[in-house]
């Protein structure tokens, strides 16, 4: 291992034998800057763990650790604190960097000194055999700008695979909640963009995330229970930072974004007193609402918010304008 290495990529790998040697070949073909490859294979069951293991013997920047399962927040965790390189870059087992991805990523950094680069990535669908670009329009380049939209789910932002972020970011300990299965990269990206000075976004693709039967979304039957988690981490993070009340009507919209998709308007209305608002209220200091958004909080503390939801939609199909679920 090269102990002066400018990126350090941490790749959890699970049962991902399938797609594992294409990963591999395009973390080897990543020839500037220097690189170490930290492997956590988290307790494969198939030849994963035998792939990798020969991949070291050859590749001098890799290295492998076996770990019992536990999760790729917790694998990814481990590599975190394995890290040595100035920067982190995160790869999944089953996706692959494009040509000089982590150079365009690096080149950014050092040029414009930000300490979270971002880059558009490639959707790869594999049983349809499709590519599908996915870029952000319009590029938002402040961190509390990024923290919103973070918050409705955004695809670019949210990930945490198509970025390069400054190492001194996770001092202090700061890591990914373990205990969250679904949104977890987000919930770390709220906390690192928190932190982070500069930012910048690329336009180049960098990235491509396989869509496959076995992603970690395709098998998730319930959209609403498998986000609560988020929203409750979500919760408690915006309360610790002080911030919740500036980012209300953000936290709401996400809120019913969720519950809406799975249920539909009509029952995501009718529950949403006694499911999404207790949630919504959880610790709010009402004299610090924004002034903008101060008639859409009485709604919400009146009850009369769902009435008032309805008609938004009603008005939206008529009109085309949007109450501000975005994504």
């Amino acid at each position: 291992m090269n102990s002066l290495a400018d990126i350090s990529v941490i790749v959890p790998c699970f049962n991902a034998e399938r797609y594992l040697r294409v990963c591999l070949e395009s973390l080897k073909a990543q020839r500037t800057p220097q690189i170490e490859m930290i492997f956590i294979d988290d307790g494969s069951t198939d030849a994963t763990g035998a792939i990798l293991d020969a991949f070291a013997r050859t590749e001098p920047r890799a290295q492998v650790l076996h770990i019992q399962n536990s999760g790729v927040s917790a694998a990814r965790n481990r590599g975190i604190s394995l890290a040595t390189g100035r920067y982190i870059a995160f790869v999944d087992a089953d996706d692959a960097l494009e040509e000089d991805g982590l150079a365009l990523l690096y080149q950014t950094a050092m040029r414009t000194g930000a300490q979270i680069t971002s880059a558009n990535h490639m959707l790869f669908d594999v049983e349809k055999n499709r590519r599908v670009p996915v870029e952000i329009e319009p590029v938002v380049q402040q961190p509390s700008e990024i923290v919103k939209e973070i918050i409705h789910m955004h695809r670019i932002y949210n990930n945490i695979w198509n970025k390069l972020y400054d190492r001194t970011l996770f001092d202090g300990g700061l890591r990914l909640d373990e205990t969250v299965r679904i949104g977890e990269d987000a919930l770390l990206n709220m906390q690192l963009y928190l932190r982070a000075r500069k930012v910048v976004h690329i336009p180049e693709t960098t990235y491509v995330y396989r869509i496959h039967s076995q992603s970690a979304m395709s098998g998730v039957r319930d959209y609403s229970e498998a986000h609560q988690p988020m929203l409750e981490s979500m919760n408690r993070l915006l309360r610790q930072e002080g911030i919740k009340e500036l980012y209300f009507r953000d936290y709401l919209q996400s809120c019913v974004w969720i519950d809406e998709k799975r249920r539909g308007i009509r029952a995501c209305m009718s529950a949403f007193n006694s499911r999404i608002r207790p949630l919504v209220l959880d610790g709010i200091d009402g004299e610090r609402i924004p002034q903008k958004d101060r008639r859409l909080y009485r709604l919400v503390v009146s009850g009369r918010f769902p009435q008032f939801y309805k008609l938004m939609r009603v008005f939206e199909k008529i009109t085309g304008w949007k109450w501000g679920i975005r994504r």
